[in-house]
């Protein structure tokens, strides 16, 4: 190059050496100028997508888990007074879990109740928590696979008292004290929950359903959006229990998900119901940002219930004798 441009420039117009390299160290200046300015230019577009795509993950995170925030007015009541896990029940002494007898005990103390359903063979709705009837019935196989008129020929733990219809147990509170229904349905959404919203339609007390399955939880959204819902969450874990009885873990993608309440966004929940053992207070600041009431389960003695208190907007209790 140096010497097309000597010769170009000796043939119009003499100059020296040192006049031709100046001109090409100008030459030179400019061309690393420019290189230098397209490179920030490209650095400035990547800032910019860099941006963008974080601004996106954000967005779709705060999608992913929001809730759906009601009115003060409508759910003040869940943190009115403690809430009675299956009633205040005894198993060993003449008061099981999830009878009448339990829910007269939670009613007489003013408790909140909550309660658990599922469905019988011939479709009646029954409070019973345990999916299988060998605990609390001695017998063989799951509630589903029994009609309503063989579960309740038999006591539950010898007690005088019996798996009740899910009817009788709204019957008896009658609005004296509000109630926490949880739906439990390993089968296919949508029938179960049609059956339990219908006996819910006529009832005129405070109530509200949770579950574990956010699609559970969307049914009602989508077909009784007036319904107050909560979503049941925690760590996933199953018990050696459990795994005896042939339960298996999820997966780890699902465990993620439902754990850090990423489904949230099927469900829409008004208020969460998160698991109190080994949750972190980061966790539970975390979950506080969605603005809805945390509830959380379950409280077993004094120790629990003293360092849980103050992090959550009401405990669930297996025990009634708390300070």
């Amino acid at each position: 190059m140096y010497n097309e441009i000597k010769k170009r420039v000796d043939a119009t117009d003499p100059k020296s050496e040192n006049e031709i390299r100046r001109f090409l160290a100008l030459e030179s200046r400019k061309g690393e100028t420019m290189k230098h300015a397209r490179s920030s230019k490209t650095k400035q577009i990547l800032r910019g997508l860099v941006l963008v795509l974080f601004a996106g993950l954000f967005g779709l995170y705060v999608y992913l888990r929001s809730a759906e925030v009601l009115d003060p007015s409508r759910i003040d009541w869940l943190i009115g007074t403690l809430i009675a896990h299956r009633g205040v029940h005894d198993n060993e002494n003449g008061t099981p879990e999830n009878t009448l007898a339990a829910f007269n005990a939670a009613m007489d103390r003013g408790l909140i109740i909550e309660l658990d359903v599922q469905s019988t063979k011939d479709n009646q709705i029954v409070v019973v928590h345990d999916d299988d009837l060998e605990r609390l019935l001695g017998l063989a196989g799951k509630v589903k696979e029994y009609t309503y008129e063989e579960i309740k020929q038999r006591n539950i733990l010898d007690s005088d008292q019996a798996i009740p219809l899910l009817s009788d147990v709204l019957d008896l509170i009658d609005g004296k004290v509000p109630v926490l229904i949880e739906i439990k349905n390993d089968q296919e959404v949508g029938e179960f929950e049609s059956r339990v919203a219908q006996i819910l339609t006529d009832y005129e007390g405070r109530f509200a359903v949770i579950a574990f399955n956010p699609y559970t939880l969307r049914w009602f959204r989508d077909n009784e959006p007036e319904i107050v819902r909560g979503q049941i969450s925690g760590h996933y874990t199953v018990s050696e229990e459990d795994k005896l009885k042939g339960k298996k873990p999820r997966v780890w993608y699902e465990r993620f998900m439902l754990s850090n309440l990423l489904v949230n966004f099927e469900s829409r929940p008004n208020f969460i119901v998160y698991e109190i053992k080994d949750t972190s207070l980061a966790r539970i600041r975390w979950f506080k940002e969605l603005n809805v009431p945390l509830l959380g389960y379950t409280i077993d003695n004094q120790e629990e219930f003293d360092q849980a208190k103050g992090y959550y907007d009401n405990l669930i209790v297996n025990t009634v004798d708390l300070k």
